[in-house]
């Protein structure tokens, strides 16, 4: 059960400013700066770190689960939500309390009246010292921290883990981490810690090579999975080995299940017979894999249909409509914008998707061709699926009236 919090979003709101005007070293310093001020939150308890460019939202939330089948309470940190902000400071299954979260509110506005930071402060600095009040608040046990963008300079590279667990690294955020697999790699293994054990995903050759040169600097080793026949299961080898680095004797039939089970919102998402629709499915998949992934999950599940799609500016749309149409699961591609919030570069979609002989429908006027899409569906009995951006799942259910 997740919710809104609409004084704390509010307050927030003032620190959405240009972030990335900012050098990033430098809000990692403002980072360092308010974990003082606010008496370090951030050591409050053991905590877990997540890296990658998919998956990570996944193997977070199965790292707590297998936590929590041990008795232990836990506190997720995640990014970004899709329809509750509570998403992103829960116990993992649900939100917290809402004293919880207002205690935190207050402890967080008195703090700030007295603070003098070196930068000006920026939405994802307070949310994350948010987080972490909002955990000391709640007593959980453990914490784990899922990386925003990057790893080196990211706001959650303030902690200190037992472990670091690392998803399938790819080219993502390129204005932002660089342009080739190396450079990103760079960025990820920035959060590698002395002596702490990382557990990660197969990986790219150019990937595997900085990551065993950032390991040797912190003498310590990457411990990669193998043997996973899916991304399900892959990302529950991820979680259930990072807690065994810690509990060596953790029971992996009993906890594989667990963590293989996690379902979080907009991941796979599935909605069936909604007004007249036999099945929804919203996935907020945006790079060239990770829709790979929900494609092929697709065909064995033997889903088609209809397609609603949109990307931020900065996605490698060229590839990912290549994907989409090679699939050939879709009668009908239906092209807009992610929303307000996102910026996009609607005359690229358009372009990546004409070149393909599938029937489109597009315009920027993202709510009308979400209700083109779904009065279509129903009328044909077709399945609809969403994908390209979890900025658009949540126009998708204010528009059908969730």
């Amino acid at each position: 059960m997740y919710f809104d919090l609409p004084s704390v979003e509010e307050y927030l709101e003032q620190f959405c400013i240009a972030e990335y005007n900012y050098d990033r070293a430098s809000k990692l310093e403002t980072m360092n700066v308010l974990c003082e001020h606010f008496g370090h939150p951030e050591h409050f308890c053991p905590c877990f770190h997540v890296a990658g460019s998919k998956g990570k939202g996944t193997i977070a939330n199965g790292i707590a689960a297998i936590l929590r089948s041990m008795g232990y309470s836990t506190g997720v940190y995640s990014s970004p939500h899709v329809y509750h902000f509570t998403e992103r400071i829960s116990t993992g299954e649900n939100a917290f309390s809402e004293e919880i979260y207002k205690n935190a509110e207050k402890e967080l506005k008195e703090g700030l009246i007295s603070l003098d930071p070196p930068y000006p402060l920026t939405w994802s600095e307070i949310v994350t010292i948010f987080a972490m009040l909002v955990f000391r608040q709640a007593k959980v046990d453990y914490v784990v921290y899922e990386v925003e963008i990057g790893g080196r300079y990211d706001v959650t590279n303030v902690i200190s883990p037992l472990a670091i667990a690392v998803g399938p690294i790819e080219l993502e955020h390129t204005k932002i981490l660089g342009n080739t697999l190396a450079e990103i790699a760079t960025e990820k293994a920035g959060v590698f810690k002395p002596q702490v054990p990382i557990i990660s995903a197969p990986q790219a050759p150019e990937v595997r090579k900085i990551f065993k040169a950032q390991a040797a600097k912190n003498s310590t080793a990457v411990q990669y999975i193998k043997d996973a026949s899916d991304y399900q299961i892959l990302d529950a080898k991820i979680a259930i080995n990072s807690v065994k680095q810690i509990f060596p004797d953790l029971d992996e039939t009993k906890t594989s299940q667990i963590a293989a089970g996690i379902s979080l919102p907009g991941r796979y998402e599935q909605i069936e017979n909604y007004k007249g629709i036999p099945r929804l499915l919203l996935d907020g998949a945006h790079t060239e894999n990770s829709i790979v992934v929900v494609l092929d999950r697709m065909k064995k599940d033997g889903v088609y249909g209809n397609l609603i799609f949109a990307c931020a500016a900065d996605k490698n749309v060229e590839k990912m409509a290549e994907a989409i149409i090679n699939s050939r699961l879709f009668n009908k591609v239906y092209l807009t914008i992610p929303g307000d919030f996102k910026k996009s570069d609607f005359s690229r979609t358009k372009k990546a998707f004409e070149k393909f002989s599938l029937p489109i429908y597009s315009s920027s006027d993202y709510r009308s061709v979400i209700q083109k899409a779904f009065e279509d569906s129903c009328r044909t009995k077709t399945p609809l699926v969403a994908l390209g951006s979890f900025y658009l799942l949540p126009e998708i259910k204010k528009q059908l009236h969730f």
